[in-house]
């Protein structure tokens, strides 16, 4: 015995499937370019900060400072602090891992809308069972006689 999602005449299912494929594999681009996007701003705040002239005057440098840690900032939300300019593990790996999460997220979604739109082919077996039922009250007493 087999379960069919939809029919042949049923595309409703397949539509709401080709929406969901197309604005998940949209929110999956988007995710990857934030990634890489987060992934270059933290490689731009090393080399900015690294760059910082030691030979100048301490206010100069802490503008300096505050372009790079403003530009870190806006683009990953990540706080950078003058006592401390180098960014740690934890710092780093928060920008990191959002864009990673949510670029794993809108995979999941694009292969549920892949499977809905799909929904049409999709036959679920299901498992089937027989038992024999007595017709009249002599026939279930010599079942039960069988069974003693």
């Amino acid at each position: 015995m087999y379960f069919r999602v939809a029919g042949r005449d049923v595309h409703l299912p397949k539509l709401i499937g080709a929406f969901i494929l197309f604005a998940a594999l949209l929110m999956f681009v988007q995710a990857s370019a934030l990634m890489f996007d987060s992934w270059d701003n933290l490689k731009y705040y090393d080399s900015c900060v690294l760059s910082i002239n030691s030979g100048s005057g301490i206010e100069d440098q802490r503008a300096q400072f505050n372009t790079c840690s403003d530009t870190l900032y806006k683009a990953t939300g990540i706080v950078a602090r003058v006592e401390n300019p180098k960014l740690t593990a934890r710092q780093f790996w928060s920008a990191l891992l959002g864009p990673v999460a949510g670029i794993l997220f809108w995979l999941a979604i694009l292969f549920m809308g892949y499977t809905l739109y799909k929904s049409g082919d999709l036959v679920l077996p299901i498992e089937e069972k027989y038992r024999v039922m007595a017709e009249n009250e002599n026939e279930k007493a010599m079942l039960r006689k069988k069974r003693k």
